[in-house]
């Protein structure tokens, strides 16, 4: 059967081998994938295009923070593209990104198994016919045997809840739904709510024209230089002669980057020689700091701090008031949230029409008509608000879905205590239904993207092409299975400095979300090992 073939029963229920939801890097692989196994699928994408969080986040200064020699597909995905691809920066801005997945989408005839504008409204398992039954808001019923949300990590925006917002009387956005169009900010006032990767890059590029910014802050990030740059002739030679050698690197390093392993054990180095290695680092930019200096980093936490402080100096080098330079200072643990690449955000704040309301101790009291106010009693006057205040990380997209087991009972029931998965990508009492890039418990917080998609996507396609051949028609996880690898989880987890940080990654973003790390820690060699280790006697799995 090709991807094409669909089948409409008498209850109007088109019938296919496997549903996709998403259409971003991961949906993307996941139906390439699936046309290689010669499987039937659908796939819904809740936006009017390819994209998946690049076709969302179109807020100004959006881009990756990952080197664009691996934010795309690799010579797993198609060695034919590597050649006819080439990124025009070292990390590459958001209307290029969804412009490379769109001419991959098109090179690769994807878009036909694509329907846009579409959400999944439900999904259930029925156990007697061992196949799924997903719903849309369009009113199409779709009855697949095997059920791949491929929805990302970072899709469902998180909104605080300030009284009076809905008496403002300019303009708001979550920045994860920024209108289309470009916005112009020229001799507006800007608020800008949160202190993460995207506040840090908005801010710099709306300061160039804004009249006034105001950052609302609580707690700064580690925020790391990016050093970026144009991509001539020259470097594409030699990235082009390397491609290969480059991936390779980015698979066997700890975050999946195209870096050098570590450079040692910090607590076995002198200051001197901890010194050396992190302005090293420094000089390259990007996220060396965090995946190729020092390897206890996490979990030691004097040579954590030897990093904080470091980071701290380079902040009082940059920011000119010592007072607004020691609020831009991180005090929680380094790596215990992702660190942000900046583009000139520091130096923002030595701009005259740049400042921060600092709300850690003083927080927003309520909204009105064209001004923010603190609890103090502090009245900021705005034009526009953007809320940088992230997402109900990894569960919030999958809740969304309302995923039923055979049972009828609901994913986020089940979770109530707090999500468990086998690998971040199987869940028991959900047969046939496996998770892409998007499963608690996985690596994405830690990992380059397009590194951790295909290696999921090839585990998850390698898995469908064993039922096939074997003639299986269900799998589930076993519990124990799941059990164990929770446990493992949560030991590593516990070894680091990452729990005592609230954050998202801890869903402590979320009002009455349990808090726990939701992504795996343990490096991605590991992780690869691990999911590796598993499908080579698939003893924690029931097949039926």
């Amino acid at each position: 059967m090709t991807i094409t073939a669909q089948e409409t029963t008498a209850a109007s229920t088109e019938t296919v081998d496997a549903v996709v939801v998403g259409a971003g890097f991961s949906g993307l692989y996941t139906l390439r994938r699936l046309r290689e196994l010669g499987l039937s699928a659908s796939c819904f994408e809740a936006g009017d295009d390819v994209g998946g969080t690049w076709y969302w986040n179109r807020y100004p200064g959006a881009r990756s923070d990952s080197d664009s020699t691996v934010y795309s597909f690799s010579d797993y995905f198609n060695p034919e593209l590597l050649a006819e691809w080439r990124w025009s920066e070292r990390y590459p801005s958001q209307p290029e990104i969804q412009r490379y997945l769109a001419w991959v989408a098109e090179r690769e005839d994807l878009r036909k198994y694509i329907t846009f504008g579409t959400r999944v409204i439900s999904a259930r398992f029925d156990r007697d016919a061992g196949r799924w039954t997903i719903r849309t808001d369009s009113g199409r019923t779709v009855s697949a045997r095997y059920f791949i949300p491929a929805v990302g990590v970072l899709s469902t925006p998180n909104m605080p809840s300030f009284p009076g917002l809905d008496e403002f009387q300019g303009q708001w956005y979550h920045t994860a739904r920024m209108p289309e169009e470009d916005f112009d900010f020229t001799g507006k006032r800007v608020a800008v709510i949160g202190n993460g990767a995207t506040a840090v890059q908005i801010i710099p590029v709306v300061a160039r024209t804004a009249a006034r910014v105001y950052e609302f802050s609580r707690n700064p990030y580690h925020c790391v230089p990016g050093r970026n740059h144009e991509l001539d002739a020259e470097d594409w030679k030699t990235i082009e002669s390397s491609h290969p050698e480059i991936f390779e690197t980015a698979r066997a390093n700890f975050g999946g980057f195209p870096y050098p392993d570590f450079a040692g054990i910090g607590a076995e180095m002198s200051p001197e020689q901890r010194r050396e290695v992190l302005e090293g680092l420094w000089g390259k930019g990007g996220l060396t700091l965090a995946f190729s200096g020092f390897a206890d980093v996490l979990v030691d936490r004097e040579v954590n701090e030897f990093v904080v402080d470091f980071l701290r100096e380079k902040i009082a080098d940059v920011v000119r008031d010592p007072a607004l330079a020691e609020r831009l200072s991180p005090t929680s643990p380094f790596v215990s949230k992702r660190p942000p690449i900046e583009h000139g955000y520091y130096a923002a704040f030595n701009r005259d029409n740049v400042a921060i309301a600092d709300m850690k101790e003083n927080p927003v009291a309520r909204v009105t008509a064209n001004a923010i106010h603190l609890a103090d009693g502090t009245e900021y006057e705005v034009d526009v608000i953007l809320f940088a205040t992230g997402f109900d990380a990894f569960t919030g997209a999958l809740y969304a879905m309302n995923i039923h087991d055979a049972d009828g009972v609901l994913l986020q029931d089940r979770w109530a205590n707090g999500p468990a998965t086998y690998l971040g990508m199987t869940v028991p009492g959900f047969p046939n239904m496996f998770l892409h890039y998007c499963g608690p418990q996985n690596p994405a917080i830690l990992t380059n993207g397009p590194t951790l998609i295909e290696q999921q996507g090839k585990w998850i396609g390698d898995f469908l092409a064993h039922m096939e051949s074997s003639g299986h028609r269900v799998v589930d996880t076993a519990q124990d299975a799941a059990d164990g690898f929770v446990e493992m989880h949560n030991t590593i987890s516990n070894m680091t400095v990452i729990p005592d940080t609230a954050s998202w990654w801890t869903g402590t973003n979320v009002d009455g979300k349990p808090s726990g790390l939701l992504s795996w820690c343990g490096g991605f060699p590991e992780y690869r090992r691990i999911c590796d280790e598993a499908v080579a006697d698939y003893a924690g799995f029931r097949f039926g």
